[in-house]
């Protein structure tokens, strides 16, 4: 499975370091709604969604904001920038839907990325594409009203869960866009009322 996975999602790896990540990680199963990490922990290990997806976010003030989401091929940026210190973790992960990953220890990543410029480009880019998800949540916030935010982030849960039927709380949504939730059911009032959005019992239908 893991030699397969990164052939197809990474064909610019060399043969040699497909054969290392195949003997030094390890792959790991979680249901959904279970932590990766939590803010505080020590990260030991850098992960690859090979399935599912991750919410990563931040809290202050015991409040939740979404930083972005891991899809299957991408690590977790926040985990590589652990790699070169032993800091605990300023953010926490969590399964949006039952996830399979692989887990690439710290010390032998380390080590990849000195040898292998394939691996380095890989996490680079990687670091990229985080830096423009959190350029357009920081977007989001300054620019965006709620109601557009609300709108992006059901659509992007959406498109995760493939499906328009959510079965996501007001609560669940005011912790991820750092609100309330008196707020959120004020906005999803008015969004049904301009037919974006349906409430049906306990979950939402994305129009």
């Amino acid at each position: 499975m893991k030699t397969s996975f990164l052939t197809q999602c990474f064909p610019s790896l060399e043969k040699e370091l497909v054969t290392e990540i195949e003997h030094y990680s390890s792959i790991k199963k979680f249901e959904a709604k279970e932590y990766i990490v939590k803010e505080g922990q020590f990260i030991r290990s850098l992960p690859i969604v090979l399935d599912g997806s991750i919410r990563v976010y931040s809290t202050e003030d015991a409040m939740q904001f979404l930083l972005y989401y891991i899809s299957s091929g991408a690590s977790c940026i926040y985990s590589f920038a652990h790699t070169f210190n032993n800091e605990p973790a300023e953010f926490s992960a969590i399964t949006e839907v039952k996830s399979t990953l692989m887990l690439l220890p710290l010390e032998r990543v380390r080590l990849w990325l000195k040898k292998y410029p394939s691996f380095a480009s890989i996490v680079l880019n990687d670091y990229q594409k985080h830096y423009t998800d959190l350029l357009h949540t920081t977007k989001q916030v300054i620019c965006y009203n709620l109601e557009d935010r609300l709108i992006d982030y059901l659509k992007t849960k959406a498109e995760i869960e493939k499906s328009n039927l959510l079965g996501i709380s007001h609560q669940e949504i005011a912790d991820n866009l750092g609100t309330s939730r008196e707020v959120i059911t004020r906005v999803m009032k008015k969004l049904g009322k301009n037919q974006k959005v349906e409430q049906i019992g306990r979950k939402i239908k994305v129009l």
